[in-house]
């Protein structure tokens, strides 16, 4: 379409200002200076729609840029054996990097000297629970980055323990670097919106091709006799461009781009921020929502849900007893207080964090038990043990897997244990056990195989990461909604389960599948299974781009969320990528279209909402412009076979399309989602404009036209006393009349211009309120129609504004003085056998004409009140195929 402009715009140019291109017979002051007008008003509308696109996505990027800010991490470094702690910036290959419990690992390295040494790696890996590292693994060049223990890597935290690093790697050069270079290279497709645009516009450029066309031979060969083309042919090609003009709704982008604009804005508002504008529009047509679990759906906070002291089941420490059991569990962790903020392994935090809600206080109790020797955790015991001074003796604490824990108890009956560990299994909790024993004198040759056995198992604790409250309803508004809800996740089947059918995702209808399970399946089976699987469980970075892609070949719209570096490929692949603001790594963010701030999956929810209401709010605006259009090319077809003239001229059409239609548009774009818009199916069709919007635009704009081609006769023949065949005459005289002779059949022209101008402006000013709902617009409350309102009332200000004002209406062609009494003297012309005529004063004409443009919008409001009465809902239920189009 903009092609199709600046094409229009170049030959008008050409027509104005090259002698070789127009011919000056009999042209007048005021044609001359509207000709001239009108390219630059052309460009004008292309320079427009350009400056729109850029100022939004100049926004946008200004948004994530703000968001991408990250506070300098400081590392403590060995530098030619002196100590500093600088920069991670300066950080240089060569450099000893010391790390301790929850630091941010800033380059890749591999180990040289740790202890009890423990690294979060789910950012890069997948893998939600702490990784051993061990400097003495040895690695090969084939090793997968999750089974290299000796080495750390750029992105990852530390969660336990303290080891020496020798960095390999830095920057780019970093394994997280080099993911974030292939998603850099990697070349963006273009979003739906983009490919339903480009098809209107394709439509859009041939149409407005071919009328041009067919309006240039009409007027050479039926209004003009061909013998004149030398003087004839650019007035032709001005009004073919005037049929162009009509057909293209210029101000169709620079609205699109305030109505997305707006969308983003509230859905800032609702904590997600959109980087790519299109992609407002993909959220409302999503039909499939894949999620993380940890963090979106659940609250990345490991909690203590229950525990067993042998006997019952518990959730809180009311007695003395019990707040010796968290004490102990409190007391064998590595957590460290980091100035009011507990830092460590998440599951010994849910034990601090539940002991510190019980009244204890974390910091005195690590001073009255002082830590005398420690055995730390490891992969093989899967115990830690600690031993702390304790009243007049010792206190060995021993807490870990369950199994490995009954295997040194000395309780009689652990049966009852056993039993609650595999309930508490089931349910998907990670289950940890604790132990201890009182001891007078430590042995001598103190050791894990002296010290932990003889324990008495005291308690065993289920520990989750528990699930957002607001994720629940967001999963049963998405089901209403017809969005299907897929948990994709690193964590063991169990778990993801338990979590999935706590909030409605897994059904009893749905299956569940691991990522060995989903390798085994062929891509014809997994086509075919993907739309029963509810639970992804133990998957891969490359697992995760294989179910999206899957659920896209069957026809889905798919966001997929993260916050690793192993999702960016994901979210690169999905229809909307959305990465976690809060949690989610830089490259997570850059590869994403969408960012929540809160890190939520009820915000996902909510942007689908608005993205609903953008879809909704863009057919409203479609169905009024695309009204508007045709309306006008209706007008000026039909006018130049029934009239043998134009009735507008390409400016009068670059007013209503670009101005006093705009206004309307874009307070319809300000409509929020109605509220059962998350009860309807998403939005699947490739056409912004369906069928049943096609016969509606149709039918409208024959209406509309039909009373503007009435005025515009009415006003013009009120010259010749509404004489039909003498006014054709005249008309087709236009362009070799000179003088008064041309100024009487200009004056008739503006007449008729101006009334039929009136009309469809001004229908197109109210129009609006038709398409704003399908009701009546009587029961809206002032608040929700104020904005279409004041715009409605602005564009026709702005109507008035090119009729009324000197010179501007000269421009414009809708002088509306044409119409007061005046006398001519002709040189050529003869009417009625007369060489001199009085045109009397049919001003009220000029009242009509805005009289009538308001018939449309009546007619159509009392259609809306039928049709929702009690009367037309009875005559659809028997006659549903007389009223399929209404």
């Amino acid at each position: 379409m903009i092609i199709l402009l600046l094409i229009a715009a170049i030959i008008s140019l050409l027509i104005a200002f090259i002698p070789t291109f127009h011919t000056d017979l009999g042209i007048t002051e005021t044609e001359r200076i509207v000709e001239r007008v009108e390219p630059f008003i052309i460009f004008l509308i292309v320079l427009i729609n350009a400056v729109f696109g850029v100022i939004q996505e100049a926004k946008s990027e200004k948004a994530v840029q703000s968001l991408n800010k990250m506070i300098v991490t400081k590392v403590k470094v060995y530098r030619n054996n002196d100590f500093s702690v600088i920069n991670s910036e300066s950080l240089v290959p060569g450099d000893i990097m010391v790390l301790d419990a929850g630091d941010l690992i800033t380059a890749d390295g591999i180990i040289i000297e740790s202890s009890a040494f423990f690294c979060m790696e789910a950012v890069l890996t997948g893998e939600s629970l702490p990784v051993e590292k061990d400097e003495n693994f040895i690695t090969t060049r084939n090793t997968i980055i999750s089974n290299r223990k000796n080495y750390v890597f750029s992105g990852t935290t530390v969660t336990k323990g303290r080891a020496k690093i020798l960095v390999t790697k830095t920057g780019m050069n970093t394994e997280i670097g080099k993911i974030a270079g292939l998603l850099n290279d990697a070349k963006n497709q273009a979003s739906r919106i983009e490919k339903k645009i480009a098809k209107i516009s394709r439509i859009l450029g041939i149409t407005a091709g071919f009328f041009l066309v067919i309006v240039f031979l009409i007027y050479i060969f039926y209004v003009n006799n061909i013998a004149n083309i030398q003087n004839t042919w650019s007035n032709g090609i001005k009004i073919g461009i005037s049929i162009a003009i009509a057909v293209i709704p210029e101000g169709l982008f620079a609205i699109m781009t305030v109505v997305f604009a707006l969308g983003i804005k509230r859905m800032i508002k609702c904590n997600a921020l959109i980087k790519r504008m299109n992609s407002v529009e993909t959220l409302g047509g999503v039909s499939v929502i894949c999620s993380d679990k940890t963090g979106t759906l659940t609250q990345n906070r490991m909690q203590m849900v229950k525990w067993h002291d042998g006997l019952q089941e518990q959730t809180n420490f009311e007695n003395e007893k019990h707040l010796q059991i968290i004490k102990a569990a409190m007391l064998c962790t590595d957590v460290k207080d980091d100035d009011g903020t507990f830092v460590g392994d998440p599951t010994e935090l849910a034990l601090v964090n539940i002991g510190v809600a019980s009244g204890i206080a974390f910091e005195n109790l690590q001073k009255t038990h002082q830590r005398i020797e420690e055995f730390p955790f490891d992969s093989t015991r899967k115990l830690m043990t600690t031993i702390h001074s304790w009243e007049n003796g010792f206190l060995v604490i021993t807490k870990g897997a369950p199994s490995s824990l009954f295997n040194v108890a000395n309780n009689e009956n652990l049966t009852n244990f056993k039993t609650q560990t595999d309930m508490m299994s089931k349910q998907g909790l990670r289950v940890l056990a604790l132990a201890f024993k009182f001891l007078k004198e430590l042995p001598k040759n103190i050791s894990h195989e002296t010290i932990e056995k003889d324990l008495n198992l005291v308690a065993i604790f289920g520990i989750m990461d528990p699930v957002r409250s607001e994720a629940k309803h967001a999963i049963d508004i998405c089901k209403k909604a017809h969005i299907r809800p897929v948990m994709i996740t690193g964590d063991y089947i169990l778990t993801a389960s338990s979590i999935a059918s706590e909030l409605g995702i897994l059904d009893h209808d749905k299956k569940v599948i691991t990522g060995d399970e989903l390798k085994q399946l062929s891509e014809d089976n997994f086509l075919k299974e993907v739309n029963n699987i509810a639970v992804y469980a133990r998957v891969t970075p490359e697992d995760k781009i294989r179910v999206v892609k899957a659920l896209q070949t069957n026809g889905e719209v798919v966001v997929m969320t993260g916050d690793g570096v192993n999702d960016a490929p994901a979210l690169k692949a999905a229809d909307v990528g959305v990465a976690m603001g809060i949690t989610g790594t830089e490259v997570a963010k850059n590869a994403a279209d969408m960012v929540l701030t809160d890190d939520n999956f009820a915000t996902i929810v909510e942007a689908i909402r608005e993205g609903r209401g953008v879809i909704d709010n863009l057919k409203r605006i479609m169905l009024t412009l695309f009204t508007a259009n045709i309306s006008g090319l209706l007008s000026l077809l039909f006018g130049m076979l029934i009239f043998s003239f134009s009735p507008f001229t390409a400016i009068q059409i670059l007013w209503i399309n670009l101005v006093t239609e705009s206004l309307p548009a874009i307070a319809l774009g300000m409509k929020r989602p109605h509220r059962h818009i998350m009860s309807l199916k998403p939005e699947m069709d490739d056409n912004l404009i369906s069928v049943k919007m096609v016969v509606r635009i149709i039918l409208q704009s024959i209406m509309f036209s039909s009373i503007a081609l009435l005025m515009f006769y009415l006003a013009s023949s009120s010259f010749v006393n509404f004489n039909y065949y003498e006014m054709v005459r005249l008309f087709k005289q236009f362009e070799t009349a000179t003088g008064q002779d041309r100024d009487f059949i200009y004056n008739m022209q503006t007449a008729g211009s101006l009334s039929a101008f009136v009309v469809i402006a001004v229908s197109q000013s109210f129009n609006a309120f038709n398409t704003f709902s399908r009701y009546t617009i009587f029961k809206y409350r002032w608040h929700d129609i104020k904005y279409l309102v004041f715009a409605s009332l602005g564009s026709l200000s702005l109507i008035l504004f090119v009729i009324l004002i000197p010179k501007v209406n000269e421009v414009f062609n809708s002088n509306v003085y044409v119409f007061n009494t005046t006398h001519y003297d002709f040189k050529d012309l003869t009417i009625n056998n007369q060489k001199s005529i009085d045109v009397f004063n049919y001003g009220w004409l000029f009242a009509i004409a805005f009289i009538a443009s308001m018939i449309p919008t009546g007619f159509i409001e009392i259609l809306k009140v039928v049709n929702n009465s009690r009367w037309y809902a009875n005559f659809t239920k028997y006659h549903p195929k007389l009223t399929q189009w209404i």
